[in-house]
């Protein structure tokens, strides 16, 4: 279909409970510190690579959310896992306390142990999912009261996710809802659409849902809240599939721009976009985006982007890296990601298709150009290892932790794992 690729869950085992259990060849570990390890009855999964799966608490301890699916069971949770040595260790602390539990986004504060979690599940016997929201104590590592419903799910074409939640500095909480096929009209556009639920500091009320797109469809939603101002990046079709940009001023819940800014090439250039894109927003309001594209959706012309925007600057494009047999059009890729450098660079990692997402990639950019050859920081015997990147993209955050990947197929057997950034420092919020 011409529909956009929903994000959904990792497709299930098909071996059934007794592959599961069968004994299993020993796994070569490629040298990454390990978060969640596979079991016999369960596969880990790093959250999307648009969302805010990995943050600090106020005491400079790392917090991320694991997607737990049972090979047994077939069911979906979110696991809180806590490092206090910079991403070296990880235990595991406490479960999201619905009964059905998919991806969703997570995010601390500078001055207090709560973190803020948000994403899709079902409440009590409803059959749908549902867009939730609950706060977390880091002191206590419980939740606090009950999951609240920022948008419920009423039926099978009508239902709700999360994809990406920010914090800003004055507390105000904003996380972005996606809808299924046929959401109930208004607010929201079309179908596939996302929008911003917005609450200030010490309120009690949500505002919205805010759509973000203007045009059909609004998938794989990042989000970035910097300086007052929430942003985001997601792929949109005005008359062409396009990586939209928009901003929200927090002050006033006024969109900064009429209608979503095309931040990638246009299909006069020969090439196509795919779906997915990862945004960083800089400590001196910089705007960097990675995405995919290519001459068609079979392949074969493949090649990773970066477009950059200072604050007022027109946007402009550079190619990071050719990888052939990359996919575009309605296709949705999760193995690359950028993450905060030092001063104004970014870093991206990234995977690539031609080589069974074997080896995970670093390369720098300096206001979105690479300045330094690709370096390899990871390898594995294993195709499909590195196939999802979740990083820590906070302008306001430093610290030892770049992202957390993970495998699918022969690759989940890694499990789930911790990338450090070199050397050794401890986070602190600025």
């Amino acid at each position: 279909g011409q529909g956009p690729a929903n994000p959904g869950p990792p497709a299930p085992d098909r071996g059934g409970p007794d592959r599961a259990a069968a004994p299993q060849a020993p796994v070569e570990p490629d040298g990454l510190p390990l978060v969640l390890a596979p079991s016999p009855t369960a596969r880990h999964y790093a959250m999307r690579s648009f969302s805010t799966g990995l943050t600090v608490d106020a005491g400079g301890r790392h917090w991320c959310l694991v997607l737990e699916v049972s090979t047994v069971e077939r069911a979906r949770s979110l696991v809180l896992c806590r490092s206090d040595d910079g991403g070296a260790s990880w235990r595991r602390v406490a479960a999201t306390p619905t009964a059905w539990s998919e991806f969703g986004a997570i995010q601390g504060e500078p001055t207090a142990d709560v973190l803020h979690v948000a994403w899709a599940g079902r409440v009590g016997d409803d059959g749908f999912t549902s867009a939730l929201y609950q706060r977390f104590d880091a002191a206590a590592g419980t939740f606090v009261g009950e999951p609240e419903v920022l948008q419920r799910g009423s039926g099978s074409q009508d239902q709700f996710g999360v994809a990406d939640l920010g914090v800003a500095t004055d507390r105000t909480v904003a996380v972005v809802v996606t809808t299924h096929r046929q959401p109930k009209q208004p607010p929201w556009p079309s179908g596939w659409s996302s929008g911003l639920m917005v609450r200030r500091a010490h309120g009690r009320e949500w505002r919205g849902p805010l759509p973000l797109h203007t045009h059909r469809y609004g998938v794989w939603t990042n989000l970035q809240v910097h300086d007052g101002r929430a942003h985001a990046t997601f792929r949109t079709s005005p008359s062409h599939s396009m990586i939209g940009y928009r901003s929200l001023a927090l002050s006033d819940l006024g969109f900064e721009q009429d209608e979503e800014h095309e931040v990638s090439v246009r299909p006069d250039s020969g090439l196509r976009v795919a779906n997915a894109s990862s945004l960083l927003v800089g400590p001196f309001g910089e705007r960097t985006v990675l995405y995919p594209a290519g001459a068609d959706d079979r392949g074969g012309k493949g090649r990773l982007l970066v477009a950059h925007a200072a604050p007022g600057e027109p946007w402009r494009t550079e190619v990071l890296v050719d990888d052939p047999p990359l996919a575009v059009g309605n296709v949705a890729h999760e193995h690359f990601a950028l993450v905060r450098g030092p001063g104004r660079q970014a870093i991206a990692l990234y995977s690539k298709v031609g080589e069974r997402h074997r080896v995970l990639y670093r390369r720098v950019l300096e206001q979105g150009r690479p300045m330094e050859p690709e370096r390899a920081i990871a390898r594995s015997e294993l195709p499909d290892a590195y196939v999802r990147v979740s990083a820590m993209r906070d302008p306001r955050l430093d610290g030892p932790l770049w992202a957390l990947v993970s495998g699918d197929g022969a690759g989940a057997a890694l499990g789930v794992r911790a990338v450090r950034a070199p050397g050794t420092f401890t986070a602190r919020w600025r």
